[in-house]
């Protein structure tokens, strides 16, 4: 009866601590190698699908950095509204939104091998003459939206925070009695 008491209590240390951590590393492992391969073959497919004409699109993939070089081939006007690089990382990091989507533990595994790997985004855009007019970089872990995709339930959507445009108004008239207005005239 002993033997089986020690063995059910080795049993249970195991499948609460040891095996959680195995699935984790698991996890992590099937992450990087997606992110290493999968992921850049997959985005080079859908960018040759998608590139416009004018514009030369590459993706280099040396995990953990991953650059992104625009090449435009035709002429083309800096839009200063679109090159705002806060814009820019608004947008890049509400992307890992769709995360969300994924089960937890595999997404807790992703956003770790994306933390501890220190995954990092380049994009490098240049004129048709060579000229950079545009970089941009954002570590991923260090998205605002970062920890909000960590805690998140499987399936949930992540709302941005929209800037609030305050109007100026004139105040209400408040109409006074007569007596009052008689006393503040003297």
């Amino acid at each position: 009866m002993k033997n089986v008491m020690i063995v059910i209590a080795i049993l249970m240390i195991f499948w609460q601590v040891i095996y959680p951590k195995y699935q984790s590393y698991k996890y992590e492992k099937q992450a990087r190698e997606y992110l290493k391969t999968t992921w850049s073959d997959d985005t080079k497919k859908e960018i040759a699908s998608r590139q416009p004409p004018g514009l030369q699109i590459d993706l280099l993939n040396q995990y953990p950095n991953i650059r992104i070089y625009q090449n435009f081939l035709v002429n083309a006007v800096a839009i200063p509204e679109l090159l705002n690089k806060q814009t820019f990382q608004k947008a890049w990091c509400s992307q890992l939104n769709g995360l969300t989507a994924m089960e937890i533990k595999p997404r807790l595994a992703m956003l770790n091998v994306l933390e501890q790997d220190k995954v990092t985004f380049y994009l490098i855009t240049k004129d048709k003459f060579g000229k950079e007019i545009f970089s941009f970089q954002q570590r991923i872990s260090a998205c605002p939206n970062f920890d909000k995709i960590r805690t998140a339930k499987q399936g949930e959507i992540i709302e941005e925070p929209r800037e609030v445009t305050r109007v100026p108004s004139a105040a209400p008239a408040v109409q006074g009695s007569s007596s009052e207005r008689a006393a503040s005239l003297h």
